[in-house]
């Protein structure tokens, strides 16, 4: 056979694999694209989540020093790109149902399962009330790090739940947000809220590990 034919049906093979592995690499993406999912990894983590999660800080992927992400509850549906949002939406009442999650890796700092009686305690009034849900509320003393906020937690000591929540201010109209975070394994979770959620702390944070779970590769 004509050494310049065997060359030639070499070079029209290596040209086939060449287009095939091209037509591969665009069929992957064209996959991962309609699926919207992005690979994302935090400390020694791995996620895989709809893009519609992500905040705009982390709608890249790829290794992020924390991950930002954004649902509605109670479903906990993407709400990270905002999509929903246009001049009929009645922004109160989705800050209300929308729950912000940023997961960074933990550190040596106090688990924060342990803030309650180790930390929030010594700068509570004494004062205490009862709010739905089953929580109790304690006020911050004027001048602590927290003045302002106040501490809702499950009885005794708020391992199981404590967030610390803006004060109402009706004079500037601030959102009442409530802040609670928990550790799971190598990860440090920071929920953000509106109060209005607070009853439903049990729903709310196995919703949050339940999608952190299932994301989690």
């Amino acid at each position: 056979m004509p050494r310049v034919f065997v060359l030639s049906i070499c070079a029209a093979g290596a040209l086939a694999a060449l287009v095939a592995g091209a037509f591969s690499l665009n069929a992957l993406q064209r996959s991962g694209a309609e699926s919207g999912l992005r690979q994302v990894s935090v400390g020694a983590a791995t996620f895989a989540l709809k893009s519609a999660y992500l905040r705009l800080a982390s709608r890249g992927g790829g290794r992020l020093e924390q991950l930002d992400m954004a649902a509605f509850f109670p479903g906990f549906a993407p709400a990270g790109d905002a999509r929903d949002v246009n001049e009929q939406t009645d922004l109160g009442e989705r800050f209300q149902r929308i729950v912000f999650m940023t997961i960074r890796p933990s550190d040596s700092s106090l688990d924060p399962a342990e803030r309650m009686p180790r930390l929030y305690a010594r700068f509570l009034e004494s004062e205490e009330w009862s709010h739905p849900g089953g929580l109790v509320a304690r006020a911050f003393q004027k001048d602590s790090p927290f003045e302002n906020e106040e501490l809702f937690f499950a009885a005794p000591e708020g391992r199981a739940f404590a967030a610390r929540c803006q004060r109402p201010d009706q004079a500037r109209k601030t959102p009442n947000t409530c802040a609670y975070d928990f550790r799971v394994d190598d990860l440090d979770i920071e929920l953000r809220f509106s109060a209005a959620l607070l009853s439903e702390w049990e729903a709310l944070t196995a919703g949050a590990r339940g999608l952190i779970n299932s994301a989690r590769r």
